[in-house]
């Protein structure tokens, strides 16, 4: 999971003063104004020692499916630094996942578990997969396409982002958008990325799509 790129663009004011009178009279030379001073973001809070160990352990779990195991050890980690916001982001997919979306309360949780890791640190780009997959599982489709697309601008070789959004329109029956991030997710991922599109049933509204079947289907 998951290099954040700003432009700036200068200010610039023209000035013309006259003088007084007479042929000695000249407009001032125009004036360039300094770009404005670029702040750095800030740089996230250092994790407490014991609480990223925890975090850690509680990642290993939430990799094995063990979502309540996770939880628990993510909670743990935040007993001992409640600014972890890895702990913080890896809560709130973990509540997400344990029900499938299945539980409302869970979901909002999720959500704004995650939502506070990200006010703590708005740069981890791992949060923002997080929240584009909690809220594609709470229905939000707009925004959560929204945060998969900040994932690819910072990760362009984002696997699962492309292939997230190809989910969102795979569940609501728009073949030509699901299947151009399907064929960006192909690319960098052939064999997972075919295997999870042929089992899932984000796709069941156009497996009968030509486009779908050629790219999927081998």
């Amino acid at each position: 999971m998951v290099k954040p790129i700003q432009l700036f663009s200068a200010l610039v004011c023209c000035c013309l003063f006259l003088g007084g009178c007479g042929p000695a009279s000249q407009p001032a030379a125009t004036e360039k104004e300094a770009p404005p001073a670029v702040a750095a973001p800030a740089a996230p809070p250092a994790i407490n020692a014991d609480s990223e160990m925890l975090f850690q352990q509680g990642l290993a779990a939430y990799n094995q499916f063990h979502y309540d195991q996770a939880i628990a050890l993510y909670d743990k980690a935040l007993a001992a630094d409640s600014k972890n916001y890895k702990a913080l982001s890896g809560k709130g997919i973990a509540l997400v996942m344990q029900g499938n979306g299945s539980n409302d309360n869970e979901v909002k949780q999720s959500i704004a578990c995650v939502r506070q890791a990200l006010q703590i640190a708005p740069e981890y780009v791992p949060a923002y997969y997080d929240l584009a997959l909690a809220l594609k599982i709470d229905k939000q489709y707009d925004e959560a396409i929204a945060w998969f697309q900040k994932v690819i601008a910072k990760e362009p070789d984002n696997t699962w982002s492309y292939y997230g959004i190809a989910t969102i329109y795979g569940d609501q029956g728009k073949a030509k958008e699901a299947v151009s991030y399907l064929k960006q997710a192909v690319a960098l991922d052939p064999e997972n990325v075919r295997q999870a599109a042929q089992n899932q049933s984000h796709f069941d509204k156009i497996r009968s799509d030509p486009e779908f079947k050629k790219l999927i289907i081998q």
